[in-house]
């Protein structure tokens, strides 16, 4: 898979830890789908948001990226696994709320707007004509 200057730069770590790490898990799919290089995307959508669904695993995972990472275009966030204020209301454990929240400000650092919603094009994350997007 052919990469840019810049890709191989991220690839080889000279912009940071998240960066290497995201290049890498990129590169992977490319080579599963047989890519012959990468695309400019001009927005993204985060799903796997709910701690249910990526556990304590995916929460370190995120932890970690967050250290160093930032995101390089608009990036929004789908629904997560609870109401951020309403919890307690709604009876939602508090262990669950606390790595909950967790994921949440990992996302936040990351430079990630916190939406939480599944329609990002409401919420002003609108792609515009022959845009890529992820």
């Amino acid at each position: 898979m052919h990469l840019t200057r810049e890709e191989e730069e991220m690839l080889a770590g000279e912009y940071g830890h998240a960066a290497q790490k995201a290049m890498e898990i990129l590169l992977a799919l490319g080579k599963i789908y047989d890519a012959d290089r990468m695309i400019e995307i001009k927005s993204a959508q985060i799903s796997g948001v709910s701690y249910r669904n990526i556990g304590e695993e995916g929460l370190e995972f995120l932890l970690e990226l967050a250290e160093d990472g930032r995101v390089r275009v608009p990036t929004t966030l789908n629904p997560c696994g609870m109401d951020l204020e309403r919890w307690r209301e709604m009876g939602i454990p508090e262990d669950f709320a606390e790595n909950q929240l967790r994921v949440i400000d990992a996302y936040r650092r990351l430079g990630i707007e916190v939406t939480l919603t599944c329609t990002p094009y409401l919420a002003g994350n609108e792609p515009g004509f022959g845009d890529h997007i992820a």
